[in-house]
């Protein structure tokens, strides 16, 4: 056992940090301060390459740290204030615990002897941080998660081009005030430049859409008498992991949980009085204006208006910077103003593209979300969530107390439409979409339900209620349904924390379930022997996505290769749907059943589909025979695998830092989730070694909570909680979490295992 002293200024008396074998590490103060002291301390000391780097990101200077390609992503966040400099901060009653935080990490930062590793490979030097530096990591959360604007962008040119009446269903609400929109500016939405979509994801191309796992239910459903809850956080899977996890202890109070690093804010997370999850909302917290330009002036409800300009300076690796002058209305930066800046813009018309974000104009502070931890009830939770009605974030939360409260939080700020959705651009002119931002009452929106659970999946957890529509472009919602299915089911004696675990492994995909006797129809009469052979195993598939079912083999891929997109492109010859789903992944463009309804706007179009589809699926079946060999051999696992590793892997320092390649079963839209990304199968010769479909995001780790024992809990993380080279806790929990298997996670200092100990004296 490793032990070691140090000192924190500020701190209010000695206190420990101890890692127990497992990697996770425990704070034990006695004072609350101290705890995040000690939090602060230990996120540094295992990530502060990912905390320097993350706080590059959201004070949009990463190209100040990494070069000039990302200009554009700084540009696009200092012109929408994602970092927050022009509001500043405003103060907040957890700003004792933000200071105690930064406390911590500073101590560690000016303790170093040297830089780390990842610090001499990239040129640069580590810094002290601020509180300005955890509200922009806030601010850039809410930012980068859902940028919905280019959805809105592509869906008003495809129905101004084509019609309302074909594209209504890539979108979940529609109202007939959006559709006078597309009638208003039918012939700008046509013309519009599609060239700004770059601009949201200016380094890469964004895949398919997913996101994360949450349910919780009350006592009355589990077989303890105790409420329970279930969090599993779909990110990309990295070395270092996505979250950084900790044990925090001072006298009676303790928390667990996951933090970004860099911030002092468990995402989820559980005391002994509350537990709590997280899932991506995909709140519509953008709204894009079809602008009225004349001689630098804006068309206003109240008659013309002065552009205003501003010079962004961009600082650049080495010490260069870039200027990039950007014109403004008064709801936003103008798209095309913004891309001429960049040196890529066309000619600009009268017609042009505003872009508002939410919290474009609401200061926010750094003390948002630190106190969720101290709250005892539901409702304290629900109240610390916002700061003036304002919510740096875009999620769906749920809470549930040890009182058997339990309650869903919108945990956002987004504007409060009325009449559209805001689902498509919006005249600029027209004072009525200068909407007020939402109101923190508006997004308390579950509380005790009857049914005795809830539950959140990326899918829209509002449906028509609420004042205003906070989903427009969410994902599938069959891994909801399938997490209500298997609720709503019950369990004899009550749910368990067995049945929990067996919830968040489960492949049985309910999207399947529904494509499927879709894809039958269109391949049944098929004449061509591997149509014939992919139809047979389909139609006796049981929409498990087993490791070692042979239907997977065909399903997934053939989803991958877009065949309705194809389709809509062999139909409409538009250019622009090249730019899918690349530029716009939230339009539910791969729904084959909306293209199969015979009352649809898709229907003359049978005969193209049938082929497109058919086409497809031949090809995919030739290419998994050229993989895998004969229908016999066929195994998803033997396509399907989990690799992940540092990024700079390729170096000698870090490339013993990855896990994998190993078998894994799931998809997409399993509650066991496993999105791929990968050639697909059959071309092995093109890249040896090369996995066809490898799985790179998912579960980032799994939490049980079970208020009856709030001292342990069920808990695995997909690789480790170590970041640095010499870490042994790099990958260490992930032969478990590969395997479904979970650690018992203790929070009592006696039953530890500890394999290193840092005593922290005032100083």
């Amino acid at each position: 056992m490793g032990s070691e002293t140090t000192h924190i200024a500020g701190a209010d008396a000695p206190f420990d940090i101890v890692w127990d074998d497992t990697g996770v590490a425990h704070v034990y103060a006695t004072t609350v301060a101290d705890a995040y002291r000690g939090m602060g301390y230990a996120a540094a000391s295992e990530r502060l390459w990912q905390i320097h780097l993350s706080c590059a990101y959201a004070n949009s200077e990463a190209a100040a740290l990494l070069g000039e390609r990302f200009v554009p992503q700084d540009a696009i966040q200092s012109a929408c204030n994602v970092d927050g400099k022009r509001t500043g901060l405003v103060p907040s009653d957890g700003d004792w615990i933000a200071d105690a935080y930064l406390e911590g990490m500073n101590s560690y930062v000016r303790a170093l002897d040297a830089p780390p590793p990842e610090f001499v490979h990239a040129g640069t030097e580590p810094r002290e941080f601020t509180r300005a530096d955890v509200a922009a990591r806030y601010r850039f959360t809410s930012w980068f998660q859902h940028k919905s604007w280019t959805e809105k962008m592509m869906l008003g040119r495809l129905m101004a081009t084509h019609s309302v009446r074909q594209f209504r269903g890539q979108v979940l609400h529609f109202s007939r005030e959006d559709a006078a929109q597309i009638s208003l500016h039918g012939e700008a939405l046509r013309n519009i430049d599609p060239a700004p979509l770059s601009l949201a994801y200016p380094i890469n191309v964004p895949p398919a859409l997913s996101g994360s796992n949450n349910w919780a239910i009350r006592g009355e459903l589990s077989a303890s008498g105790k409420p329970m809850l279930a969090t599993d956080p779909h990110q990309p899977h990295t070395i270092p992991n996505t979250f950084f996890y900790v044990h925090l202890h001072a006298g009676d109070w303790d928390a667990f949980g996951a933090a970004f690093p860099g911030v002092p804010y468990f995402m989820m997370g559980y005391t002994r009085d509350i537990a709590w999850g997280l899932t991506t909302g995909f709140v519509d917290s953008y709204d894009v204006y079809m602008e009225h330009i004349h001689s630098n002036r804006a068309r206003t409800a109240d008659g013309w208006e002065d552009l205003t300009t501003r010079s962004l300076r961009i600082a650049t690796k080495g010490g260069g910077e870039t200027t990039v002058d950007v014109d403004f209305t008064r709801h936003g930066p103008l798209l095309e103003s913004l891309m001429n800046g960049l040196g890529r813009g066309r000619s600009r018309g009268s017609q042009q593209t505003a872009l508002r974000w939410a919290l474009a104009d609401a200061p926010t502070s750094a003390g948002a979300l630190a106190r969720l931890p101290l709250a005892k009830t539901t409702e304290e939770f629900g109240n610390f969530l916002f700061e003036d009605d304002v919510c740096p974030l875009v999620n769906n939360i749920i809470a549930v107390d040890s009182s058997n409260n339990l309650e869903r939080f919108m945990a956002t700020t987004l504007p409060a439409r009325s009449g559209v959705t805001g689902s498509v651009p919006l005249t600029g002119w027209n004072a009525a979409h200068d909407f007020p931002l939402s109101r923190a009452a508006d997004l308390k929106v579950e509380k005790n339900p009857a049914r005795g659970y809830t539950h959140t999946a990326n899918n829209d957890t509002m449906g028509e209620t609420g004042p205003y529509t906070i989903h427009n472009f969410p994902t599938s919602s069959a891994r909801a349904d399938r997490i209500a299915e298997v609720l709503d089911a019950g369990s004899t004696g009550g749910f368990t924390s067995d049945d929990f675990a067996a919830m968040q492994l489960d492949l049985t995909d309910l999207r399947a379930r529904h494509t499927v006797p879709h894809v039958l129809s269109l391949l049944e009469g098929s004449e061509d022997a591997d149509v014939a052979l992919a139809r047979e195993l389909l139609a006796a598939w049981d929409y498990r996505a087993d490791a070692a079912a042979a239907a997977p083999c065909l399903y997934y891929p053939f989803l991958d290769r877009f065949p309705t997109l194809k389709f809509v492109r062999r139909v409409l010859e538009d250019e622009v749907l090249t730019l899918l789903p690349g530029g716009a992944p939230g339009l539910n463009l791969s729904d084959i059943a909306h293209y199969t309804d015979p009352n649809g706007a898709w229907a003359n179009h049978r005969e193209v589909l049938v082929d497109v589809v058919r086409a497809t699926m031949a090809e995919v079946v030739q290419r998994v025979r050229s993989s895998l060999g004969e229908p016999s051999e066929w195994q998803w696992g033997a396509l399907h695998q989990v690799n992940f590793w540092h990024t700079l892997r390729k170096h000698d320092t870090w490339s013993h830092m990855q896990a994998g390649p190993d078998p894994q079963g799931g998809g997409p839209t399993t509650l066991g989730m496993a999105m791929h990304m990968g050639p697909g199968p059959g071309r092995e010769e093109d890249a040896p070694g090369e996995i066809p479909c490898r799985v790179y995001h998912g579960p980032a780790y799994r939490l049980i909570v079970d208020l009856a024992d709030p001292e342990h809990a069920r808990f695995v993380i997909a690789g480790g909680n170590g970041g640095r080279p010499d870490s042994p806790f790099i990958a260490n929990q992930y032969p478990q979490w590969r395997d479904g298997e979970y650690t018992t996670l203790s929070l009592v200092r006696a039953e530890l295992d500890v394999e290193r100990t840092v005593s922290i004296a005032p100083g």
